[in-house]
């Protein structure tokens, strides 16, 4: 039986990879299973020695994919603990926040939430209502800046036309003063 075994230098997808796992150190491995673990078993956190692989825990998002992190047990106190999956949520996070500047592009463009779900069926199945939320969140979570910041001066306009021979003065208040000459 041939096997063929990919590495970042000859895998199609290594810069992809590396933007996901990058941060971690040498000390990591991929299995061909597909689990995310540590090669050599970190420290039980309730007696500090040194544990045994024991599987894997699973953690999906629907629609987007799973991923397997290590378990690990220690073998003097038969504490059983996991791998860090802080790159799962931060891979999720990073797509959907690119999911929400799609939206706002959608909004943008004036298309209805209807419409930006049709065009999500070729892209990431999303509904309407998934949309208008997702979109209401990341709006609430934009930072306006303070009115404060800026020397603002307000003008109020009113339709009717001064009548010949008279002025309008405006004090800063911003309520009209009529003079007649």
């Amino acid at each position: 039986m041939t096997i063929i075994r990919c590495n970042l230098l000859n895998f199609s997808q290594k810069d992809n990879l590396l933007s996901i796992f990058g941060e971690y150190s040498n000390e990591f491995e991929y299995t061909a299973d597909g689990i995310f673990r540590r090669t050599v078993p970190p420290a039980c956190p309730k007696c500090k020695s040194h544990g045994n692989h024991n599987g894997y825990n699973t953690y999906y998002k629907k629609g987007l994919g799973y991923v397997k992190t290590g378990r690990y047990i220690c073998s003097i106190c038969e504490e059983s603990y996991e791998e860090d999956r802080n790159f799962w949520i931060k891979l999720k996070t990073k797509f959907f926040s690119t999911m929400e500047m799609l939206y706002q592009r959608f909004r943008d463009n004036h298309v209805s939430y209807e419409g930006s779900a049709d065009l999500m069926e070729i892209i990431f199945p999303r509904g309407k209502d998934t949309i208008c939320n997702a979109f209401n969140r990341s709006v609430e979570k934009a930072k306006v800046p303070s009115i404060k910041q800026y020397d603002i001066l307000v003008v109020y306009y009113d339709e009717q036309h001064p009548k010949a021979g008279s002025e309008i003065q405006i004090d800063l208040t911003g309520s009209p003063n009529k003079t007649c000459r």
